[in-house]
């Protein structure tokens, strides 16, 4: 057999292991490339969610809360928000005021509605942030953050939590775990930030107010809207 006739064979060979390992590592790239794990959802149809009346509280507008800066970088971070404010019993003064806002792939975008982010650049003061718990059932409670936020004549306290795919981070370092997990777990999980306020003086009035408000939300919606909620808890 000639020089040049098993120097061919040899580069036949090699090409052919070549393209196997090429081969090979396109379908792992396309295994393991995360795939969204929720639909979209309509405007509609996340407004239908949350029903307009929550035990005795009923929807009063859309107006007078505080929300990140209007411009084109936030209009593009989220996919659906929805603003209420709720009275309960007919009493402004027991008004709360709620926002969601929602991704079906969350990637991060969600911090610019983070309290935190928001509040500040609204002109208030963050005077306090702890973490709490607002009970749900006998096994569990929303892991939320409580914060006071002041601006001079108006004082807010506000609970929020984030629910990340099936799991409610309290910290934005948690949150970003979370979806780095289930990134290497080939999924790219949803997310929500919930967010009620109320405007008062009394921390532990409002905080029981708020406390109230956050589970008769919870039951008041059907399946669907407590899995947007809280995820399969």
């Amino acid at each position: 057999m000639s020089a040049e006739t098993t120097g061919g064979r040899n580069i036949s060979r090699r090409k052919m292991i070549i393209g196997l390992a090429v081969g090979g590592t396109v379908v792992l790239s396309e295994l393991y490339v995360p795939q969204r794990s929720v639909a979209r959802i309509s405007e509609k149809g996340f407004e239908r969610l949350v029903p307009t009346t929550l035990g005795p509280w009923r929807y009063l507008t859309e107006s007078g809360l505080v929300l990140p800066p209007e411009d084109q970088l936030s209009r593009t971070l989220y996919e659906q928000l929805l603003t209420r404010v709720y009275a309960e019993n007919g009493r402004d003064d027991e008004s709360v005021m709620l926002v969601l806002a929602y991704s079906s792939v969350q990637e991060g975008r969600l911090q610019v509605h983070r309290p935190e982010v928001c509040y500040p650049a609204a002109g208030f003061s963050i005077i306090e942030n702890t973490a709490e718990e607002i009970p749900i059932t006998k096994d569990f409670a929303i892991p939320v953050r409580l914060l006071t936020a002041d601006r001079g004549a108006r004082r807010e306290y506000v609970v929020y939590w984030t629910r990340v795919g099936d799991s409610m981070p309290v910290r934005w370092f948690d949150q970003r775990l979370m979806m780095a997990k289930a990134n290497l777990q080939g999924s790219i999980p949803d997310g929500l930030l919930a967010r009620a306020s109320i405007i008062g003086t009394d921390r532990d009035a409002a905080f029981a107010t708020l406390t109230r408000f956050v589970q008769t939300m919870v039951a008041s919606t059907g399946k669907q809207g407590r899995e947007m909620l809280i995820g399969p808890h």
